[in-house]
């Protein structure tokens, strides 16, 4: 109904944009980029989530001419537009020329329809009136006119002097002032001021709000929930989602009272904010919003670069985030002391985020000297907050040293590390009798390293049996000066490892990937490769059974690469093996362990996958941590292959891979590209109460079990991956299940590979059987039940369940950490199983279920958590423990008694 009155509200009405597109536009903003890029892409989507249905024109001014005050076009007459289409010719427009705001309000005032009964101009400029217009005088003649015109200021990077000079504008016309200097501000002022205003509701008691996101640097989703938890009944009431694909704010009726409003994008990111809401209100209310930033695996620079180059660092995404435009990220080259990212800044270059391995590159100073370099969202931020910096040195002639092997076979892969130099242009090349082989074996930097497009191109040795050099070639400098390094390289047969050379291994045992342990005297048969202890630099090898090569620290051994199926018949998966040193202690680092926990210690995404290693303070581990990293590459075949399911159990709810035909459309829940519900794959089922969050592509069934519910779930696309919610008789229940809120999550171990990770992790934090009581956004938060006396305080960005007795009359619960971008977090309350359990009081045991909880994190839900007894059977409400909510007050008067 409020729809349909808001459409018939648009025919009586129309709004017309004044957009300023004079020479000053491409002033910066704090933010790091010029106002009218960031102008540009708020318009793009302002216009293309707006209501179509109303009607809207635009006028912009200053775009053509230089100098010339009747600079000032008609875009597009007022009409129904389409958002996309307009936002293209918008972003053509190219400030050059002057700021006549009279004239282009007196244009705008032309544009109204003769049969608009009122009509509001909403003036965007960063500058004042420069063509001797006098744009009070003419607000004065549209507030004479017959029909209502709300003429609104939007002041983009005005200082408040400059917005109180043609404030006049609004305040003799009933408009808005509004000062921006940001895009997320330039878009409020947008959303306030040209959409069309709402229906006040017929029921009393009753607000028609408009609820809409306050993004982050990170981004905004594409979709995003919205529910509403008010503080003085527990009430939840699911909202809708809105979709800013077809709109910028979602509608809703509220009665008045406090309110906790909630907007969740799932993994991509949530927020909330408590407000007041009044009988009769009419406005927009935006939920601060932090958004999922990409995952970054960036190593650190391992030598100077040379001044005035193009330099590369080479990175990883893991994750993608919700901003993956061309320009959304940026390494930024500043003075060492800076304090934020725009701070003095020497130069920027954007940097790709999609999923994948990049060349990132920027252009280093030519000035010798310590610079910093930070990767950030494309936004103007203090250094604290960036994604990752590093102190670099830039040198006039930096040195420059190859790591390689000395010999290698005919024709085969050279493997190489480079420290310094990293110039975009600069070649690494096999040159003999000082000069350059072929051309075949010359290779650019920019083209040595792993890419969005492919693997890094491989440096092979010349066919004929000889000796080389290996030589680093610095670009734009011509003859002997042009070389920064040379080591000598050997094509022909490669010697045979000298076993006796390597050092004898301690008494300490070895510490395998799988917690298994290896006793001393097994290295000597287990060992594959081996670097002596004497030899002063790193060892090379490629083992052809894998085609995993990389360089062994001296002192260090291997066991053998091995490149296993995740299933039987599957396809190779990634390839694992383990470091050991030979000294003592062993120390041990695991490229792709089977199961690994934060307990055990860090682990570093690569190429070839995570490199995982037991914490330790040993010189021993650190200097192996500067190579391995360095010079460690997959060169075998891929692993992204189907693999085939496993056959079904005799008997029982377990795995059973469904390779009996059965078409994905018999499934009752779906997320299909053709076949979901609008917005969010959200479901819950009627039968056992499990809600979940499907990830894209993927079906599920749930039945009920004796424990809880059981459910199957089964990706249709690319891996055909699946997991199962309780299974019965699982081949291995001590590998391969995780903890939710209803119950163990389990997959088959060997199947957890990086596209895995993030629907493992959808299907994790959403499964539940409970209701959610509260949940925190950017602060901590209280939490109350007033019925059963429970409350206490929950950490930023983590919720709670509504708390269920068990079979012993026991208060159970769940805490979870909500923030996407984090690992799964579970804390339980009087659950069975978990670990590092502590006491809250007697009779409230909290555990944890999963890994990366801080102790800061159980510390605040532990402190804070009350649980006040139930009052006897009749004392209270028709039941014991649970009340009518007119005896809240006597509820509360119980619960402060004890």
């Amino acid at each position: 109904m409020m729809c349909a009155a808001t459409t018939a509200l648009a025919q009586d009405r129309g709004t017309i944009l004044v957009l300023d597109g004079s020479g000053s536009m491409w002033a910066q903003l704090p933010e790091g980029r010029s106002r009218i890029e960031v102008a540009r892409d708020v318009l793009d989507d302002f216009l293309t989530a707006r209501d179509q249905s109303q009607p809207l024109g635009v006028i912009a001014y200053g775009h053509n001419r230089r100098g010339d005050c009747s600079d000032i076009e008609t875009i597009a007459p007022v009409g129904m537009q389409e958002g996309r289409a307009l936002g293209k010719r918008l972003r053509g427009l190219m400030p050059q020329g002057k700021t006549p705001l009279a004239d282009a309000l007196r244009r705008a005032a032309a544009e109204i329809p003769r049969s608009a009964e009122e009509a509001d101009i909403v003036l965007v400029t960063d500058g004042l009136e420069t063509c001797g217009g006098d744009p009070c005088a003419v607000a004065a003649e549209l507030a004479a006119q017959g029909i209502p015109i709300r003429a609104h200021v939007v002041g983009f990077g005005l200082t408040e002097a400059e917005v109180q000079q043609i404030a006049c504008v609004a305040e003799q016309t009933g408009g808005m002032v509004l000062a921006t200097q940001s895009g997320a501000e330039l878009t409020d002022a947008l959303v306030r001021t040209a959409s069309a205003p709402m229906e006040a509701p017929d029921q009393p008691g009753v607000a028609a709000i408009a609820l809409s996101i306050r993004a982050d640097i990170a981004g905004r989703p594409d979709r995003v929930a919205f529910r509403a938890v008010s503080e003085a009944t527990g009430e939840t009431l699911e909202l809708g989602v809105l979709d800013f694909a077809t709109a910028g704010a979602l509608t809703v009726e509220l009665a008045e009272g406090n309110w906790l409003i909630t907007a969740d994008a799932g993994d991509q990111g949530n927020g909330e904010i408590a407000v007041a809401i009044d009988a009769g209100d009419n406005r927009t209310i935006y939920v601060p919003f932090r958004g999922l930033l990409p995952g970054l695996d960036m190593p650190a620079p391992t030598g100077a670069f040379r001044a005035g180059i193009t330099g590369l660092m080479p990175y990883r995404i893991t994750q993608e985030g919700l901003a993956t435009g061309g320009g959304d990220f940026i390494f930024s080259v500043l003075p060492p002391d800076a304090t934020d990212t725009a701070d003095r800044r020497i130069d920027y270059a954007t940097q790709d985020s999609r999923l994948a391995s990049h060349v990132g590159a920027f252009r280093a100073p030519s000035e010798p000297g310590d610079y910093l370099l930070v990767f950030h969202r494309n936004a103007r931020m203090p250094i604290d907050e960036v994604m990752e910096r590093f102190v670099i040195t830039v040198e006039a002639r930096p040195e420059v040293r190859l790591i390689a092997p000395p010999a290698v076979e005919p024709g085969a892969r050279v493997p190489v590390s480079i420290a310094g130099g990293m110039g975009n242009s600069d070649r690494i090349e096999i040159w003999r009798d000082g000069a350059l082989v072929s051309w075949d074996q010359s290779i650019y930097v920019q083209d040595f390293f792993d890419n969005r497009y492919g693997p890094a191109k491989p440096l092979l040795a010349p066919t004929e049996p000889g000796d080389y050099d290996l030589v680093y070639v610095f670009s734009e400098i011509d003859g002997p000066d042009a070389v920064a390094a040379r080591v000598p390289l050997t094509v022909g047969v490669v010697p045979e490892l000298d076993e006796a050379a390597v050092a004898a291994p301690s008494d300490d045992p070895i510490r395998q990937a799988d917690a298994a342990s290896v006793a001393p005297e097994q290295i000597g048969e287990d060992v594959a490769y081996a670097c002596p202890a004497e030899e002063g630099f790193p060892c090379f090898f490629d083992d052809p059974a894998t085609g995993l090569v990389f360089a062994l620290p001296p002192g260090w051994v291997t066991d053998f690469p091995t490149r296993e199926a995740a299933t039987a018949g599957g396809q190779p998966g990634p390839v694992r093996v383990t470091f050991f040193s030979t000294g003592d202690p062993v120390e041990t680092i695991v490229l792709n362990p089977h199961q690994w926990t934060t307990m055990n210690g860090p682990c570093s995404e690569m190429q070839p996958g995570s490199l995982c290693w037991f914490a330790s303070d040993s010189a021993e581990l650190t200097r192996a941590l500067e190579i391995l990293p360095r010079a460690i590459r997959d060169m075998g075949p891929p692993t992204d292959a189907a693999e085939v399911a496993p056959a079904p159990p005799a008997d029982g709810h377990g795995y059973d891979g469904q390779t009996d035909g059965r078409p994905w459309s018999t499934y009752p829940y779906r997320c299909l590209p053709d076949d979901r519900p609008e917005g969010p794959c959200e479901f819950t089922d009627a039968a056992t109460g499990l809600a979940m969050y499907l990830p894209d592509n993927w079906v599920a069934e749930v039945t009920p079990g004796p424990d809880g519910p059981r459910a199957d779930f089964f990706e249709v696309t690319g891996a055909a991956r699946s997991a199962y919610l309780n299974p019965a008789n699982w081949p291995t229940p001590d590998q391969g299940c995780f903890a939710t809120r209803a119950g163990d999550l389990c997959v088959l171990a060997d199947a957890i590979d990086a596209g895995f990770e993030e629907p493992l992790s959808i299907l994790q934090r959403y499964l539940r059987t409970g209701d959610v009581l509260r949940t925190c956004g950017q602060e901590p938060c209280d939490y109350l039940l007033p019925w059963r006396g429970f409350m206490g305080t929950l950490p930023a960005f983590w919720g709670v369940e509504f708390p269920q007795e068990n079979g012993q009359g026991t208060l159970t619960g769940w805490f979870y950490g909500t923030f996407g971008s984090d690992p799964v977090k579970l804390i339980g309350l009087n659950q069975p199983g978990g670990e590092n359990c502590v006491e809250a009081f007697e009779g409230a045991e909290l555990c944890a279920f999963t890994p990366y909880i801080s102790t800061e994190e159980m510390e605040v839900i532990r402190s804070s958590l009350r649980i006040a007894p139930p009052p006897p059977p009749g004392t209270i409400g028709t039941s014991a423990g649970k009340v009518d909510y007119r005896d809240i007050d006597r509820v509360l008067s119980v619960i402060k008694g004890n």
